[in-house]
């Protein structure tokens, strides 16, 4: 077998640029190149255009088969083919490391091979195109307008054939003039794509715009952004409670086994879209599309439009069903605090509540009494994101919080404890004072549970200035003094002797003050040593330098009047504005 190349006609004079054109004399030539103008002329579809330049050629050239292949990816993809081969195109493609096609793009170069073309090592054999029938072939380059290739021109013969000169500069001509029809045609197709992808998406958001219910814009989302991009799949994940989890809400199309619960991949150029659904500073999801082909740009865009139409829809029901709830809840705690039983259950039935559950009241203030609450809205996001089920009423001075207990399997003292350290939490970090009142097996037009929660914050006030949560059940003493005004005042000698002592620990660093508050709960040097973790002389000596500073005689004191001077000089200490 003999080795066969590209003939001298090859790179050098593909590089200078398509020959002169063919003479007057060439009649055959000058004819087919009018052909391929009028071809060309016709219109910017590939779909026609191809085809007629493929029976202008197989006509001008006397070869029994021509074949138009354009790059796709990574591949060479069939497009055109002579009339006998038309069930091939689309069909039949292979790699441009592949064959002799591929060769001719790698090297942008053309290939004569004048007979025995199967044994030519770079060939490889299609059986759908009976290539074993053939021994000549010409295999031309089709290069765009930044000199890039952009497919391959590809002609047989069934007998052996010299391509003349003439041939030769037909072909270079006509990819000249193929090639920038191509690239004219991709233009119009990608324009004519973003029009009716613009128009599609349009209708899409009018779509979105008009969905009242929650899961059927989901599913309008969904189906709209699987049938606009054409894609096979497409899933739609949202943030669900504390943490920022994200869940699959809902899904479009078919899912590939063992993928549902994939997590989204952003790679276009593999065929997966993934958007984030944003508002504000708000990550409320994901929304994501896969398919076999990649997505180009006009389809990204597209994408994003539709996650941020999704994203202002769905902040546009929060809104509605916020303001909803707001009467509904507001009307809730007014009938509870008013104790009008008749409205009590017409209430919670529009408000979805089963009256028949457990449930506790929190609420939550400022530190600092009756100042602006920069953060309020964002607390209260918080508490919802926190509890799933809570009722939220966002007033001037507080938020109420109406939570149901849900033990979930477990215990009710495990779910209260879950409650308080969330609660907690929330204050702590957004420096709130929080209070819980106690349980009530159910719910009841009984204003006790909201002057519990409310008396729990003031406490959490007192006992924590940099922010913390109560529960009323866990107040101790503290419960007696939480509704008490200015009006009560302590005995005036143990009063004067509490705010000595105040001061004297604020400006010594000490801890007189809690050191004597331990001692009158528990009245024994030994326990009350214990729970401050110091030796019992240690705290001899200290309840002695309380007697030098006060001039009070410890064992010959009322205990309990004692006590309630330093309970309600705590309590006290944030509406005085110290410590």
């Amino acid at each position: 077998m003999v080795p066969l190349t590209p003939t001298t006609l090859g790179a050098a004079a593909l590089a200078s640029g398509p020959p002169a054109l063919p003479t007057a004399t060439d009649a055959v030539s000058r004819d087919t190149l009018y052909g391929v103008i009028g071809a060309v002329a016709q219109g910017p579809e590939l779909g026609r255009v191809l085809p007629a330049i493929v029976d202008l050629l197989t006509e001008a050239t006397a070869c029994h088969a021509c074949f138009v292949y354009l790059i796709d990816g990574d591949r060479l993809v069939m497009r055109a083919a002579s009339s006998v081969y038309a069930d091939s195109v689309d069909s039949v493609s292979f790699g441009v490391d592949e064959g002799i096609s591929g060769w001719v793009v790698r090297h942008d170069e053309p290939v004569f091979l004048r007979d025995n073309a199967l044994s030519d090592p770079r060939n490889i054999h299609v059986g759908e195109l009976e290539e074993d029938r053939f021994q000549s072939m010409v295999a031309v380059p089709l290069r765009g307008r930044e000199r890039t290739v952009i497919g391959v021109i590809v002609l047989h013969t069934q007998a052996p054939r010299e391509f003349g000169q003439e041939v030769r500069d037909l072909l270079m001509h006509v990819a000249s003039l193929v090639a920038g029809a191509i690239e004219n045609a991709r233009l119009y197709e990608r324009e004519r794509e973003r029009a009716r992808l613009t128009a599609d998406l349009a209708s899409l958001v009018q779509k979105m715009a008009a969905v009242t219910e929650r899961s059927e814009l989901w599913r309008v989302a969904c189906d709209g952004a699987l049938a606009l991009l054409g894609a096979d799949r497409c899933r739609l994940l949202l943030v669900t409670g504390s943490g920022g989890a994200q869940r699959v809400v809902a899904r479009s199309g078919v899912e590939p086994q063992g993928s549902a619960d994939a997590p989204p991949i952003d790679a276009p150029a593999r065929g997966r879209l993934a958007t984030q659904l944003s508002a504000g500073d708000a990550q409320l999801g994901v929304l994501s599309v896969e398919r076999e082909a990649p997505f180009g740009q006009a389809e990204s865009d597209v994408m994003g439009t539709i996650s941020g139409q999704l994203a202002v829809a769905l902040r546009t029901l929060d809104l509605i069903e916020r303001l909803t709830e707001e009467n509904l809840v507001r009307d809730l705690f007014e009938a509870i605090a008013d104790g009008r039983a008749d409205r009590l259950a017409g209430r919670a039935r529009s408000a979805r509540v089963n009256p028949d559950r457990p449930y506790v009241v929190a609420a939550l203030e400022p530190l600092v009494p009756g100042s602006s609450w920069d953060r309020a809205e964002h607390v209260e996001a918080r508490v919802r994101r926190a509890a799933p089920g809570a009722l939220c009423d966002l007033g001037t001075e507080r938020l109420r919080v109406l939570l149901p207990v849900s033990t979930g399997g477990g215990s009710v003292a495990d779910e209260l404890v879950r409650i308080d350290a969330e609660l907690e939490r929330i204050a702590r970090e957004e420096r709130a004072a929080a209070g819980r009142s106690s349980l009530q097996p159910r719910l009841a037009a009984d204003p006790a549970s909201l002057a519990e929660a409310i008396g729990a914050v003031r406490i959490a006030r007192a006992l924590s200035p940099e922010g913390g949560a109560r529960a009323w059940d866990a107040l101790g003493a503290y419960r007696y003094l939480a509704g008490v005004g200015p009006e009560l005042e302590p005995d005036a000698r143990h009063g004067r002797a509490v705010a000595l002592l105040w001061t004297y620990d604020a400006r010594r660093g000490s801890e007189l003050i809690q050191t004597l508050e331990r001692y009158l709960a528990d009245r024994r040097i030994v326990p009350t040593a214990r729970a401050l973790f110091i030796h019992p002389n240690t705290l001899r000596q200290r309840l002695e330098r309380v007697e030098q500073l006060t001039g009070l005689v410890i064992a010959d004191e009322d205990p309990l009047s004692l006590e309630l001077a330093i309970k309600l000089h705590r309590l006290r200490a944030p509406e005085r504005g110290a410590q």
